[in-house]
Parts: structure tokens; sequence; C-alpha cells
């Protein structure tokens, strides 16, 4: 009897998501992952890219859910603690937004974009001794 292979449907709705993505139907890509997430409701890597595409649409509380959600799932995820500072930064929340990145670094010390990021969040709080610091640190990986 030949081995029956059954496809991870979850992984071919996540695709189809970032495919929906490039063609700009950000509202398909979320259905999509959605149904990802029905099928594998752990999948992290699905989570964080969802926020990514509600971000985009201006849904930025439903994004931080779900990033918090791949964080809930994945705590050691610098994508998401990433992602997350940039959506408290659309929100003004700058301080959560600076602890976001501070995590994303704990995770990815070498995460360039979390140094520039929590520069620009620094210097917008008028912290710029830390925000050169910052920069620094970006420049150095970067």
């Amino acid at each position: 009897k030949a081995l029956e292979i059954k496809p991870d449907y979850h992984e071919a709705w996540n695709i189809r998501g970032v495919a929906l993505v490039d063609l700009g139907r950000l509202e398909d890509a979320i259905a999509s992952w959605d149904k990802a997430l029905k099928l594998k409701p752990d999948y992290h890597t699905a989570w964080c890219i969802r926020g990514v595409a509600l971000v985009d649409l201006g849904r930025i509380e439903e994004a931080i859910a779900s990033y918090d959600k791949a964080l809930e799932l994945k705590p050691d995820y610098h994508e998401a603690w990433y992602n997350r500072g940039v959506a408290l930064v659309d929100l003004g929340r700058l301080e959560e937004a600076i602890a976001s990145y501070d995590k994303a670094l704990k995770f990815k010390p070498d995460y360039h974009e979390a140094w520039f990021d929590r520069g620009v969040a620094l210097v917008d709080l008028g912290r710029l001794e830390e925000a050169i610091a910052s920069y620094d640190k970006a420049l150095k990986f970067k």
C-alpha cells in the first residue's frame, strides 16, 4: 500500500494570503489567514503576517491582538515583537512600542530595523541621547 501524503492545507491558505497581499487584496488575504488559523490555531507565523495586513488596513488594535496571539504561541518571535512595536507607534503609544522593540532585540540583538525604529520613538519622546545610541546600534549592524 502506498504511503498516503496529506497536504498541509493551512500552509496553502497562508501562501495564498501572501499572494493576495501582493495583489493588494488585503481583506481577502486576512480571510485566507483566518482559514489557515481555523485549521491550525497555533500557527504563529499566520497570526503575525495577518497583523501586518491589518495594520495596512488601519485596523491597528486588531493587528496588536493578532501579534499578541503569535507571541502567546511563540514568545521569542522577534518579528512579532517588532511589528507590535510598529503598530503601537501608529497609536502614539511610544513607551509600549519601545518595550516591544526591546523584546525583539532581546531575541535578535542584531535586528537593525528594531534599533532604528526604537531610535525614532525615542526622538519623538525627546530622549535624544538614547535615540543616538539606538541609531548607533542600527548602524553597527547595517
